[in-house]
Parts: C-alpha cells; sequence; structure tokens
C-alpha cells in the first residue's frame, strides 16, 4: 500500500497527463540508496501507444552535464587534470584567442583554462542570431550539421578545435554564461585519457555502476524503449522530431560525443548516479572519486560578477562544476535545503542530489524546451515535506 507521499507523487504526475501538460513522465526517489518511488505514467511514445517505463530510454540533453563535471572530476582526482590547466595545453588552437568588447573583436590578453569550462565562465556560448559571439557559435554548429549531410561528420576533437575560432562573450572568468564548454571539456578528457569519449565514460562510469542503457546513442535491440520526444504548438503536444544541438538521430555511434548534450539513459540508469552522488560519490561499492573531490565538485564557484550572469530561475543557486547549488533556499522556486545540486535537460530530464539527507529526486519527460518542469519542482516539494527529521 503506497505512503501519502507516493499518492500525492502519483497525482502530480497523472494531472499533468491528464490535463495534456505532459505525454509521458518517470518518477524516482530514493534515500541512503534506497527506493522511496518509482513509477512512470502515461506514453513513451503517444502515437505507437508504447507506455512509459522506468526502462525507457530518454534524450539527456544538458543532464549529459554532471555525466561529464564527473567525468573531468575523476581525472582531477588522479592527478591528471588540473582545474588550472589552461585549454591550450591539450588544444594549441586556444593559445591565441579573441573576445569582444564594445562590439569589437580583440586579442584576448588570459589563458582560458579548465576551471573556465567546468564553471561556464569561459565565455563561449551557444548558438544564436545575435551578437559577434553567438553568431560564430551557430557558424560552427552550420558546419557540424552540413558535416552530417555530407556524410563527413566532424568528430568532437575537430569541432573542439573550430571552436576556439569563436570569440568570447567576456574576458575568461568575467562572466558567467551558458555554453558549449561541457562539449570542449568531453574533447579534453579523450585528450588526457587517450581514448574516445564513449569509451573513457563506459569503462569509468558507466559500466562500474551498471549503467548499461546510457550512451550516445539507441542500439537497434533497444530501438522501442527510445522516448518520442514531444512540442508544444498551438497549445497542444505534437510529436517533435526535430534534431538539435549538432546531435543526429540517435540510431548509431555519432562522430560528434557531445559532453554537454548528447547522452541517451533512463531513469533505471540515471538513478544511480544520481545515487553516487548523493552518497558524496560512492555507490554500490563503487567510488568514482574522493570525498575531498566530491567537495571540490559540489563548492559554489561563481562570485558576485559572475552570478549577475545567472538565470533568474535559478535564484538562491550559485554554480560550479556543470551543475546548480543551492545557496539560499529561502530565493529557490525548488523548496529542498541548502547543498542541495543538481540539473536539468532542454528536453524535461530533471535529477538533483542532496549530500546532508542522501536524497535523490529524478523526473523525467520528453518535451522539446521543458527544462526544469513544473511537476519536478512539485515533487521536490512533495518529498521534502514528507521526509521528517531532515
Amino acid at each position: 500500500m503506497k505512503n501519502n507521499m507516493c499518492s500525492e507523487i502519483d497525482k502530480i504526475i497523472k494531472g499533468s497527463i491528464d490535463s495534456g501538460q505532459s505525454v509521458g513522465s518517470g518518477c524516482a526517489v530514493f534515500r541512503n540508496g534506497e527506493e522511496l518511488y518509482s513509477e512512470a505514467f502515461g506514453f513513451a511514445d503517444r502515437e505507437k501507444n508504447i507506455p512509459m517505463s522506468q526502462n525507457t530510454i530518454f534524450r539527456l540533453f544538458s543532464l549529459s552535464k554532471p555525466v561529464t563535471s564527473a567525468a573531468a572530476m575523476i581525472l582531477i582526482d588522479r592527478g591528471l587534470l588540473s582545474p588550472d590547466d589552461p585549454v591550450s595545453k591539450f588544444f594549441p588552437e586556444y593559445e591565441s584567442l579573441s573576445y569582444v568588447e564594445n562590439e569589437q573583436v580583440l586579442p584576448c590578453p588570459r589563458q582560458l583554462r579548465i576551471s573556465h569550462l567546468l564553471n561556464m565562465t569561459s565565455g563561449i556560448p551557444y548558438a544564436d542570431n545575435w551578437g559577434i559571439s553567438v553568431r560564430g557559435a551557430a557558424a560552427l554548429f552550420d558546419e557540424i550539421i552540413s558535416g552530417q549531410n555530407s556524410g563527413h561528420e566532424l568528430t568532437t576533437a575537430e569541432i573542439c578545435r573550430k571552436a576556439a575560432k569563436i570569440p568570447l562573450m567576456f574576458l575568461p572568468g568575467d562572466g558567467w554564461y551558458y555554453g558549449i564548454s561541457a562539449d570542449i571539456t568531453g574533447g579534453i578528457i579523450e585528450a588526457v585519457s587517450g581514448m574516445r569519449y564513449s569509451e573513457f565514460l563506459r569503462k569509468n562510469i558507466f559500466e562500474p555502476l551498471e549503467m548499461n542503457d546510457t550512451g550516445f546513442y539507441v542500439p537497434a535491440e533497444k530501438a522501442g524503449r527510445f522516448a518520442a520526444l514531444y512540442k508544444w504548438q498551438e497549445n497542444a503536444l505534437v510529436r517533435d522530431d526535430g534534431n538539435y544541438l549538432g546531435l543526429t538521430d540517435y540510431s548509431k555511434a555519432p562522430e560528434f560525443e557531445s559532453g554537454g548534450a548528447g547522452l541517451v539513459s533512463t531513469i533505471a540508469d540515471y538513478s544511480k548516479f544520481a545515487r553516487l552522488l548523493a552518497n558524496k560519490g560512492e555507490f554500490g561499492g563503487v567510488r568514482l572519486f574522493s570525498e575531498k573531490t566530491f567537495e571540490f565538485m559540489t563548492t559554489p564557484q561563481l562570485g558576485r560578477q559572475q552570478l549577475k550572469g545567472l538565470w533568474d530561475r535559478l535564484q538562491g543557486y550559485n554554480y560550479g562544476n556543470f551543475m546548480r547549488i543551492l545557496e539560499n533556499p529561502e530565493k529557490s522556486q525548488l523548496k529542498t535545503v541548502k547543498g542541495e545540486f543538481g540539473w536539468d535537460g532542454w528536453t524535461g530530464t530533471f535529477f538533483c542530489a542532496d549530500p546532508t539527507n542522501n536524497i535523490a529526486i529524478l523526473y523525467f519527460t520528453q518535451i522539446s524546451g521543458a527544462g526544469t518542469t513544473r511537476q519536478a519542482e512539485l515533487v521536490c516539494e512533495e518529498v521534502y515535506r514528507s521526509i521528517k527529521n531532515i
């Protein structure tokens, strides 16, 4: 028999589906590594009548970034990478960068460092059609897509080298702006480890944690579990068959292994990673990195000037190592506790981890532009209202 917390979470998810706010969603809640809640409702693919489940495969989009953070922490923990390392140590193209000041492109007098990438203070943006820097990023993504269409896909390393041509939005460290820093970090992990990024993740994270449904594509034998993506159109959710951020249709291994957005996973898989983070880097007898490195990973990194760039929806949070980190719970939309951290994906994937109380919460759906949904916020609120003595 379900307890009250479980019943309330059921209502949140079912209500979203019944009202047409989502097609299907899955949710899981853990404390001290033990499952408190795990359910899925609605459809993974409405048109094919395939129900949602905890083994449905989702496009993670930016929920790929915490995995890239963990991969970097593994190398930092082993002494193979330092936050102070210049990016030019791995890609010489970054020795001579430019930046934008007053709409002028000027030579950059500072080194771009690994810490700037990890904290999104690099000044390297995502693509858009305004401003010199974001147009530079757009040109790179146009080149990525052109290569895919012509059968000459750019590799992760090639994309990292070409990204050095993008004029930075500001001097490294002077601001915060969301962009392709995690993609470049994936390329650096390749350079340090001497193996493809997917191989590094498989050997060092996915296999140890038995995350067998997580990777950069969906094998043919698993295609029936791959969720459809939906988008809002005329006040209704319709199927979205578009590809975004230089990603392909996930049907085969890509040349560009995007550390910022390219992974797919299930709630069952990603919950192992989330529980590891909630338990300070260890889960099921597997420790990815030391507690000291975990403390660095989850320590707020932005100063007052950098925080001015952080999104309004992250009120109360700081940022560091590709994740939000809660500093002022009274200001936050998420009703959790100080020290809670995590991230979300553009497609509606969300997780948070609370190392103080060893709590992990996941809420996954597949809607373009969703990010942290209202349902994810309500689930967090219900969890923290229901669990006593925290």
